[in-house]
C-alpha cells in the first residue's frame, strides 16, 4: 500500500479521510451527500445490524448503502458467527476537475477529469482472508461489483471507494483481511506532482495492511457468551419398591473356643 499517498490525502482532506481510516477524532463535519435525517415525528426502523460509525460520526452503512456489518476502520472490526459482512477501505481522492489538476512530468491522463481517469482504469479489487495461513482465501470482484463513485468531500474533492459485496461468514476467532487493487494503467490524482505521493501504478498492488478483526460467537445457544447453559435436571428416583433393610446376623452356633494354652 502506498502509505505516503494516504498521508498526503489525509493532509488534504483531514475530516473525511481520517474518519474512514479511523484516525484521531476531528471536528465533526457531515459530507454534503450524507442522507438527510428523518423528521422527529417519523418512526425510525431499527437497523438489522449495528452500523459502522467513524470517530467523526460518519455512518458508513448509510453513506455506502450497506445493510450488513462493515469491517473497515479500526472502530469497525467485529462481526458475528454466521453473518455475512462487507469490507470497506480508504477512498481515493482526486482534484476537482481538469482545470485544477496538476501532474508529474510526463504523465498524461486517459480521461479529462482525474476522478474519471481513476474510475476508467480501475479493473478489480481482491480480498484476501487470513493471508499467509493454511486458511487463506482469495476473492476477486470486477469494477462493476465493488467501485462506488459520485462522492464529494466537504472540501470539494471527488472520490471513489471500493466496497465489497457481502462476504461469506468466517469461523469464530481472530482473522485478517487484506485488500489489493488492480489498475489497467498508471493513474495520478491531479493533486500534486510527486509520483510516489500522487500516483498509483499499473497492475495489482496492496491497498491495505493485514487488518485484524474478530468474529464473535452468536449469542443465544447454551454455553455460549450471552446466555448461560441450562442447569442439569435432578436425577429421577430408581423405579420399583425401596429395598428392604438387611436382617441382623445370627450369633455363631457351638461352644466358645477354648483359651490358648499358656507357655511355661
Amino acid at each position: 500500500m502506498n502509505r505516503v499517498r494516504m498521508l498526503a490525502a489525509a493532509a488534504a482532506v483531514p475530516t473525511l479521510l481520517s474518519a474512514v481510516l479511523g484516525g484521531a477524532p476531528a471536528a465533526a463535519s457531515a459530507p454534503a451527500h450524507a442522507p438527510v435525517p428523518a423528521p422527529a415525528s417519523a418512526p425510525v426502523a431499527e437497523p438489522l445490524v449495528p452500523h459502522c460509525v467513524t470517530p467523526d460520526g460518519i455512518d458508513l452503512n448509510e453513506l455506502y448503502g450497506v445493510k450488513h456489518r462493515i469491517i473497515g476502520p479500526p472502530t469497525c472490526r467485529t462481526t458475528r458467527e454466521g453473518e455475512k459482512w462487507v469490507r470497506t477501505v480508504a477512498p481515493w481522492f482526486t482534484a476537482a476537475d481538469a482545470a485544477s489538476a496538476v501532474y508529474p512530468e510526463g504523465y498524461r491522463p486517459s480521461r479529462r477529469n482525474p476522478i474519471d481517469d481513476f474510475n476508467s482504469k480501475f479493473v478489480s479489487a481482491t480480498y484476501v482472508h487470513d493471508r499467509g495461513t493454511p486458511n487463506e482465501q482469495t476473492f476477486t470482484f470486477p469494477r462493476k461489483k465493488v467501485l462506488r463513485t459520485g462522492f464529494v468531500s466537504p472540501e470539494g474533492l471527488p472520490y471513489s471507494v471500493a466496497v465489497s459485496p457481502p462476504l461469506a461468514p468466517l469461523s469464530v476467532g481472530t482473522h485478517t483481511s487484506t485488500v489489493f487493487v488492480t489498475l489497467s494503467k498508471e493513474h495520478c490524482d491531479g493533486l500534486g506532482t510527486v509520483r510516489a505521493e500522487n500516483c498509483l501504478p499499473a497492475g495489482t498492488f496492496q491497498w491495505t495492511d493485514d487488518n485484524a478483526f474478530e468474529v464473535v460467537a452468536r449469542p443465544g445457544r447454551p454455553g455460549e457468551p450471552g446466555k448461560p447453559g441450562k442447569p442439569a435436571k435432578p436425577a429421577k428416583p430408581a423405579a420399583g419398591k425401596p429395598a428392604k433393610p438387611a436382617k441382623p446376623a445370627k450369633p455363631t452356633q457351638g461352644k466358645p473356643a477354648e483359651p490358648a494354652a499358656q507357655g511355661r
